[in-house]
């Protein structure tokens, strides 16, 4: 396969892993913490990233062994892409497997985002650090996801 894939092993029990990636907090603590979350199967996932956005349909939700979405809208903010749309039609899998340890062996794959596109750099560097950032939230319940500017401020602030 040529599309984008990343395995972890994580210590942390599958169900854990799965509410990261299904429900608002848990996606808020790892990827960005502005996004809409659906939690149902045709549902729809809205992710926003300052100017960049990306909506997904969920395509599947197997507690605690799948969860797959499709990208619907995209919008990669980038002046020197041609096509900022890229993901449109792309999907995201998480494949999800017990570990003999107690934690979780995750495959994720990003189906369709391939070396060609004008963005495959870019995501592929996003992926290694969204996948660290799973890794130590479901671990520690710290993650690193996307802060919005404003939210930095008012961090800042108080």
């Amino acid at each position: 396969m040529n599309h984008y894939q990343q395995t972890l092993s994580v210590a942390a029990d599958p169900a854990a892993v799965y509410a990261a990636l299904t429900t608002k907090a848990g996606l808020q603590g790892w990827w960005t913490q502005d996004c809409d979350v659906d939690t149902q199967v045709g549902g729809t996932v809205k992710f926003r990233f300052g100017q960049h956005y990306k909506h997904m349909r969920i395509e599947a939700l197997s507690p605690g062994r799948e969860v797959r979405w499709l990208c619907t809208v995209a919008h990669i903010d980038v002046n020197r892409f041609q096509h900022k749309d890229e993901w449109v039609g792309t999907q995201l899998v998480f494949h999800l497997t017990p570990s003999v340890e107690g934690g979780t062996r995750l495959e994720f794959e990003h189906v369709g985002l391939v070396p060609s596109f004008e963005c495959y750099d870019l995501c592929q560097n996003g992926w290694q650090h969204f996948m660290g950032s799973l890794q130590h939230y479901v671990e520690t319940g710290v993650g690193e996801p996307f802060r919005p500017a404003e939210t930095c401020l008012a961090s800042a602030a108080a």
